[in-house]
């Protein structure tokens, strides 16, 4: 399997666990942090470890950092991590996809550690707003109880196709068209 194919099963997590931006937060937390370690000790992996022993020591590493993750979510922010589910366990594909990467360096770990999180809240925020009709919503679940009042609410409701995966996935395309229509008049011009 390569990179590719592991980066789109990654979409399944932020299309599955970004339906509120509080959500997108949590796993912007998580994910940084993770990927950034990861990228740092990957090259220690590639030096020491090859064939077999490579590919078990980078499930491993990586299940390592995503069940810290994970327990350290539940120690500090029970009802997110509740609400979160088994979402978070699946931080283990962007840490493979970034295995999968030919020679990979120490930076490599950031730079896609800050591309989820941007891409997580990005996609936390425009679905709860279309979803939901509003922002912040359950921020005392990772903000504790003084960010209860900090929900913004846009209208009574919003188009509940945008709060379920589909409309992630409808996000996701939108984004990425904009994204490859932006990127080619640039280049253009």
């Amino acid at each position: 399997m390569n990179a590719r194919h592991l980066g789109l099963m990654g979409l399944a997590l932020l299309a599955g666990a970004t339906d509120l931006l509080v959500k997108g937060m949590g796993l912007a937390l998580l994910g940084l942090p993770l990927l950034t370690l990861f990228g740092l000790v990957l090259p220690l992996l590639d030096r020491h470890l090859v064939g077999h022993a490579h590919g078990l020591g980078t499930l491993l590493l990586c299940a390592l950092l995503v069940s810290l993750g994970s327990l350290l979510l539940q120690a500090t922010a029970f009802e997110l991590h509740r609400a979160l589910g088994p979402y978070t366990y699946l931080l283990v594909l962007p840490c493979l996809q970034l295995a999968q990467r030919e020679r990979p360096d120490a930076f490599e770990g950031l730079r896609a550690g800050l591309a989820f999180a941007v891409l997580a809240l990005l996609l936390g925020a425009l679905r709860e707003a279309l979803g939901h009709g509003s922002l912040l919503a359950h921020s005392d679940w990772l903000l504790g109880p003084t960010a209860l009042d900090w929900r913004v609410q846009f209208s009574a409701d919003g188009i509940p196709l945008f709060a379920l995966a589909p409309g992630a996935f409808i996000l996701i395309g939108t984004l990425l068209a904009l994204w490859r229509h932006l990127t080619n008049r640039t280049a253009d011009s």
